[in-house]
């Protein structure tokens, strides 16, 4: 069975729907789910979606995981954050498969 953190880059690879995704989240046991209001990423948004060797390479869309119990799209242009600071906060972002640590609004390779 896949993990949490395996579905999510499923989901932010284009791998699975947001549907599929949140039944193998229930599946997992785990009480998080995506909501389609904000988690939805369109076609055209997952062909626009592209990361890179270095976080600063990274453009499109994300998922942003704050520790809040529920997760927000966030857009990326040049591996920062568009509308999203999170300052000295314990954030992360997955996008296209990848997971970077987000510290104010720069996405980063994690500790």
């Amino acid at each position: 069975m896949k993990t949490l953190e395996e579905l999510l880059f499923d989901y932010t690879r284009g791998e699975k729907t947001l549907e599929e995704t949140n039944q193998a989240l229930k599946e997992l046991g785990s009480t998080l789910r995506l909501d389609p209001s904000r988690n939805l990423f369109s076609a055209q948004e997952l062909m626009e979606t592209r990361v890179g060797e270095t976080p600063d390479e990274a453009n499109g869309w994300g998922i942003l995981d704050h520790g809040v119990g529920c997760m927000e799209k966030v857009r990326v242009v040049g591996g920062r954050t568009v509308d999203v600071d999170m300052g000295q906060e314990t954030a992360f972002v997955y996008m296209a498969g990848r997971r970077y640590r987000l510290r104010g609004d720069v996405l980063t390779e994690e500790d």
